[in-house]
């Protein structure tokens, strides 16, 4: 907009030197005609004047021969520029001769350079003015208000829809009908995101008694001898019915941690233990794979969560690895200035950059290709009770290639519960 308004100011100068200088090679060719037909007169009346006339600025002969000759501009050896035109007349005694009138235009032409140079100073700085002018009303009242409108756009999440609706009073007249807009479109949004919670949790809660009681049975006829056949049948049952009751877990932790209804148990927390805990935990599950190196030698450091979510979280991420790996699968931990950062590493192909900026996205699952099967809501579950928690989780590059997923916590200095 504002390259394009220069541009405009620019081609209307332009545009106004080219008629000026046009109108005023018309104004002297007019003038010379002027005399010209002031001389024809004289020349037939009564006392014509005596010719040839010749000066600094005029010179005025007659000819005997022609031809005639409009008024045309002649440049002279020394620079003078000079307007000729060359005319047919009839004089008293009868004859017809031709009339030169030969005008030393040279000064007027140096005015009409000075008035164009004074034209193009003028023309130079109204365009600076305008530049500035226009970049202040540009940024005040444009810029400037995008960037605040990006920024409260920017700041909006699904759990906050609606209860940062954008004030179009304090919007420029321009993006007053943007503002609207978009305030009915997040209040749309915001009771579709409700009902879906609302949906995603009832059909949670609903789905779990009978995922529960198939479970319960299927390994109920798990503790009886059965014949071969049907074996493998139930045990496949079993751990079937077992991963669906952990992912209706999942989502119903989840829907309630977008409600802001979830319950958690704060208390500080020894963070070597709560690694011990997941690794004898998952140690069984994981064939081996899971490594747990000797902690540092640092002071113990505690932080502040809940244990049990805290737990969710770390059987999601090392599950999460030994799906996305075939090579060990390390927890580790570190601090970093205030955080307390919990690893898990594994060592596949790790994750494109592109590809960890969706990787939290419910039902979404990597895209890596040694991935057997995932539900695409452990990493968005994990997000969603970290946050809660006043932590992040991040995903980085392992030191020795594969994937890093941190837990980062607020560093807390308190000794833990015994």
């Amino acid at each position: 907009m504002q390259s394009a308004a220069l541009i405009s100011v620019i081609a209307g100068y332009a545009l106004f030197l080219v008629i000026h200088a046009g109108l005023a090679d018309a104004q002297r060719r007019d003038n010379h005609q002027r005399l010209a037909a002031s001389l024809l007169l004289q020349l037939r009346g009564a006392t014509p004047p005596a010719l040839p006339l010749e000066n600094e600025t005029l010179q005025i002969r007659l000819h005997s021969e022609g031809p005639e000759l409009l008024p045309q501009q002649q440049s002279l050896a020394g620079g003078e520029q000079w307007l000729v035109s060359r005319r047919r007349v009839s004089t008293a005694q009868g004859d017809w001769q031709w009339l030169e009138l030969r005008q030393n235009i040279t000064d007027s032409l140096a005015k009409e350079r000075f008035s164009q140079l004074l034209l193009l100073a003028v023309a130079g700085g109204s365009i600076l003015l305008t530049f500035v002018l226009l970049r202040l009303v540009l940024r005040r009242g444009l810029e400037l208000p995008l960037q605040k409108l990006e920024h409260q756009l920017q700041a909006l999440d699904a759990d906050n829809l609606g209860d940062h609706l954008l004030d179009p009073d304090h919007q420029p007249h321009e993006l007053r009908p943007i503002a609207l807009a978009f305030n009915h479109l997040q209040q749309r949004l915001a009771v579709a995101w409700k009902l879906e919670s609302s949906f995603v949790d009832g059909v949670a809660h609903a789905l779990r008694t009978p995922i529960t009681l198939m479970s319960g049975h299927a390994q109920r006829l798990q503790r009886h001898p059965l014949p071969l056949e049907l074996q493998r049948p139930i045990s496949v049952m079993a751990s079937e019915a077992k991963r669906m009751g952990l992912m209706i877990t999942m989502l119903r932790d989840l829907s309630r941690a977008n409600a802001g209804r979830l319950d958690l148990q704060l208390e500080p927390l020894d963070v070597d233990q709560q690694l011990l805990i997941a690794y004898e935990r998952l140690g069984l599950v994981a064939d081996g794979r899971l490594l747990l190196p000797s902690p540092a030698s640092e002071l113990p450091s505690t932080l502040i969560a809940d244990h049990r979510r805290l737990q969710e979280c770390l059987d999601a991420l090392v599950r999460n690895a030994l799906l996305d790996s075939e090579g060990p699968v390390s927890l580790e931990a570190s601090i970093e200035e205030d955080w307390i950062v919990l690893h898990v590493l594994d060592s596949g192909n790790g994750m494109s950059s592109s590809e960890r900026s969706l990787e939290f996205q419910r039902f979404r699952s990597g895209t890596s290709s040694s991935r057997l099967r995932g539900s695409g809501i452990g990493l968005s579950l994990v997000d969603a009770l970290l946050k809660a928690m006043d932590g992040n989780l991040q995903i980085a590059d392992a030191p020795d290639g594969g994937a890093d997923c941190q837990m980062r916590f607020r560093r807390s200095l308190s000794p833990p519960s015994p």
